[in-house]
């Protein structure tokens, strides 16, 4: 994977994929890929929101573990060094967050307004990122984990949206209704079901999308981050 741009850090230099308008009137938005890199599935992700207005950004969130990596998941071999990848991405949590915060504060200095939406792992970041992160909303799609992180909520008013499927075998029905009976009553949080749909339902280009789920969560994505972002550039 070659990037088109890189965040200079304490200890190395992350890779970005970015587009759209980079201009200070344009809102940001964080673009937190799978296991699988900043494969083609990311790259249309930051593709239909750059053309929707917004300076859309992917950073490679392995860069330490296996730099630029990019996997296809319907691949068994493709598979297994995702997860070999992601295992020691888990490993250092403090620095993942570090690299996340220090994009969020270059772009916010740029654009001023920003948001963040991840996937899978980049769901459970972009969770990560409402409880302790200065962002102006995030989209979490199937988050794998979230029902370890949902003790750690406090005063958060930042919007929240959540996409899962309920066939989603890494979210099952105990994990979901956990996280529900966690964040239930606040009003800045909504949590998206969506029946027969199993995990990356919404991946672009894979064997795993269910059009129709997916067509219907991207929709209620792109107004939830139109009305928090756009209303606030």
């Amino acid at each position: 994977m070659t990037f088109n741009a890189t965040l200079t850090l304490p200890d190395g230099s992350m890779g970005l994929h970015a587009a759209g308008p980079d201009d200070a009137g344009a809102p940001a938005l964080v673009v937190l890929q799978e296991i699988f890199g900043v494969n083609a599935a990311i790259r249309q992700t930051v593709a239909h929101y750059a053309a929707h207005g917004y300076r859309a950004v992917a950073p490679d969130l392995f860069w330490r573990q296996r730099p630029g990596i990019e996997l296809d998941p319907d691949d068994e071999a493709g598979h297994a060094a995702a997860m070999e990848a992601a295992q020691a991405y888990g490993k250092q949590p403090d620095a993942a967050m570090a690299d996340l915060a220090a994009l969020v504060e270059m772009l916010k200095q740029r654009h001023g307004t920003v948001g963040v939406v991840g996937y899978c792992l980049g769901g459970r970041m972009a969770f990560l990122a409402w409880l302790q992160l200065d962002v102006d909303a995030v989209v979490s799609y199937y988050g794998v984990g979230l029902d370890q992180l949902v003790g750690r909520t406090g005063a958060q008013a930042t919007p929240l949206q959540m996409h899962v499927g309920t066939n989603d075998p890494l979210i099952p029905a105990a994990v979901r209704e956990s996280v529900a009976a966690a964040l239930g009553g606040r009003d800045a949080v909504s949590l998206h079901l969506y029946e027969n749909a199993g995990h990356a339902f919404a991946r672009r280009g894979g064997k795993t999308r269910l059009a129709q789920a997916a067509e219907l969560a991207d929709q209620r994505a792109l107004a939830f981050l139109d009305r928090h972002l756009k209303e606030q550039a």
